[in-house]
């Protein structure tokens, strides 16, 4: 799922997912310390809000989980 459609799915834990993934390739991609530090606070906080969701896996089956994963559900 790319990031845009992550965002209109209106899933606030794929959107915060998606978001910490781009700005994770966005730290990889630059060599500026300012860009980095900035981008490292921010990936620190989506972090936060994530695990702050309730998990959508607790007392889902193993088959729910797994579809879950692939996208299926």
């Amino acid at each position: 799922m790319s990031f845009v459609d992550a965002v209109q799915s209106n899933d606030r834990r794929d959107a915060l997912l998606a978001l910490r993934d781009k700005i994770a390739a966005t730290i990889d991609g630059t060599d500026s310390g300012r860009d980095i530090a900035a981008l490292s606070k921010r990936l620190m906080e989506v972090m936060r809000e994530i695990d702050a969701l309730p998990d959508p896996e607790a007392g889902a089956s193993p088959l729910d989980a797994a579809k879950r994963k692939r996208g299926g559900v």
